[in-house]
């Protein structure tokens, strides 16, 4: 997490700050590639592959 990604959450479409983190986070990370969460709705906007968990198992 460095100041890039604070910002870049802030001034997101995303709804919730803490989901808008993680995303920015992770897009930071080239080899982060996809979310997996419980709340598929709050990363709509994301630019990544979003999954719930039992989704992201059933496609292995």
């Amino acid at each position: 997490m460095d100041q890039k990604v604070v910002l870049n959450a802030l001034n997101s479409n995303l709804k919730d700050f803490e989901d808008a983190l993680q995303n920015f986070s992770a897009i930071e990370h080239k080899e982060i590639t996809i979310i997996l969460t419980r709340n598929i709705k709050d990363y709509k906007r994301s630019d990544l592959s979003v999954f719930t968990p039992e989704t992201y198992l059933k496609g292995r």
